[in-house]
């Protein structure tokens, strides 16, 4: 069983319609039944050899540039031939979630009732389930991405399984995703720094870049200039847009289109999402392509390019690189502080009181919600054993664009979490909202990523992080 990704429509506008009625298609309409096809004898490679010139012959026939002949010939092969029954396709939903369907056979359907237009189809079951990219690994969110309307994302087999049995992040684990961090810490600068911030990856890339006018809007452009090798100039205007909440629409890809002269290829970054509408006019036929860039795909393309980052901005994120392996699995928290308490010392054999007896967590809206909030818990988190009995409350350290402790509650009781080697903590009462939320202070690297350790009785008088982590 092999993994495709299929794109129905520009920004998937006919999903819904795929959806109902079943079926996966691709354009290419001037290409006849490929039904014929199927019953070239196959005389090993030779099979594909043949349907691949036929192919070529018949887009060469229709005007497609020679340029893109093979690109597009390879595309209808995958989906005619290459993909078998029983094989399974993501087809994205919009707002990063995306459908999961076994393949069945090939048809053509001559006359399309709907309205999707495309002729070439096959039969599919799409099942019960969708796949949701904040979910993923940055290396397959981030291969999500590709322009074409069928390829191939075998090579992520084995994580999409795990996703389809259900794996999910836990509530105390998801704050120390890599990705997360380096969202986190990108709303953690101000509008000007974050208009640098991109400048700076875009010269990182090797774009010969520039700001315009910072605006106050919460986006910027940015222009940059490629030289490759002297053979062309790539001229790029990327409108930046750093949005806490909410997804871009069409409007602002329609303004960027309006704004770029012939030579200019546009691109839009976000801290946030794009909608379907903002996709359906970014990959309009006929026009410029704009390349849109959402948040998961902005961290991905930071941790690609990360060892060549300024280390100020390294430590702005959070993150420091860990082993030398596969993307995501290369970063760890960089913790700036102890990542668990000294051990109680003792005076005369008896034990000093310690001077911390909370816990801070950093939680993610979501699992804030259900899991704090809802559930009166917390896991699964790594404690060493010797700690358990020091901790009596556990307080909640809300990331961006919160950035602040504002719950806590008392500990009722610590249990090891599954087998995990992690433990979950349960509260004896409803979690209290501190009267004062403690926020950032000036010492911004102070934010917990992994668990942190102070005491209550600071963290209830405290304003910043400053006075409760660094010695205020």
């Amino acid at each position: 069983m092999s993994y495709y990704l299929i794109r129905l429509g520009e920004g998937s506008k006919y999903i819904e319609e795929a959806r109902k009625e079943g079926f996966i298609a691709i354009g290419w309409n001037q290409i006849p039944d490929l039904t014929s096809k199927l019953k070239i004898k196959n005389y090993e490679l030779r099979k594909e050899e043949i349907i691949l010139k036929d192919i070529k012959k018949e887009l060469k026939a229709e005007g497609a540039s020679v340029a893109s002949v093979a690109g597009q010939a390879g595309q209808v092969y995958r989906f005619g031939f290459e993909m078998q029954e029983g094989d399974r396709v993501l087809a994205p939903l919009g707002e990063g979630r995306y459908l999961v369907g076994e393949v069945g056979a090939y048809y053509y359907e001559e006359h399309p009732k709907g309205a999707c237009p495309y002729k070439h189809r096959r039969s599919v079951r799409w099942l019960d389930k969708i796949l949701l990219k904040e979910d993923m690994s940055t290396t397959l969110g981030y291969g999500l991405g590709a322009l074409m309307t069928i390829f191939s994302i075998q090579k992520h087999a084995h994580e999409l399984e795990a996703l389809l049995a259900g794996e999910r992040y836990t509530p105390a684990e998801k704050p120390q995703r890599i990705r997360d961090l380096v969202l986190s810490g990108l709303l953690e600068l101000d509008g000007k720094e974050f208009e640098e911030f991109v400048r700076h990856l875009l010269a990182v890339i090797g774009y010969r870049a520039e700001t315009t006018q910072y605006s106050r809007d919460k986006g910027v452009d940015v222009m940059g200039s490629l030289n490759a090798e002297g053979l062309a100039e790539i001229r790029l205007q990327i409108q930046v847009k750093r949005y806490e909440k909410g997804s871009i629409g069409a409007r602002i890809v329609r303004e960027l289109k309006g704004s770029l002269s012939i030579e200019e290829h546009g691109c839009i970054i976000t801290t946030s999402t794009f909608s379907n509408e903002a996709y359906e006019e970014a990959e309009k036929p006929g026009h410029k392509a704009i390349k849109l860039i959402d948040r998961d795909d902005l961290a991905g393309l930071i941790l690609k390019h990360f060892d060549d980052i300024d280390d100020d901005y390294k430590k702005r994120l959070g993150i420091r690189r860990k082993k030398d392996f596969n993307i995501e699995d290369q970063f760890e928290a960089h913790e700036h502080g102890e990542e668990a308490p000294p051990p109680v010392e003792e005076k005369r054999g008896k034990p000093l009181r310690p001077d911390w007896d909370t816990m801070v967590c950093a939680a993610q809206e979501e699992g804030f919600q259900r899991a704090f909030i809802q559930e009166k818990a917390w896991w699964a988190v790594r404690i060493n054993q010797k700690y358990l009995d020091h901790i009596k409350y556990i307080a909640i350290y809300r990331v961006a664009p919160i950035s602040a402790i504002t719950h806590y509650g008392e500990v009722a009781k610590i249990e090891p979490y599954e087998n995990t080697g992690k433990y979950k903590l349960t509260l004896k009462r409803d979690p209290i909202e501190l009267k004062s939320p403690v926020g950032l202070g000036k010492n911004i690297y102070l934010k917990p990523q992994g668990p942190r350790y102070g005491l209550m009785e600071k963290i209830l008088k405290a304003k910043s992080l400053d006075e409760i982590f660094g010695g205020g």
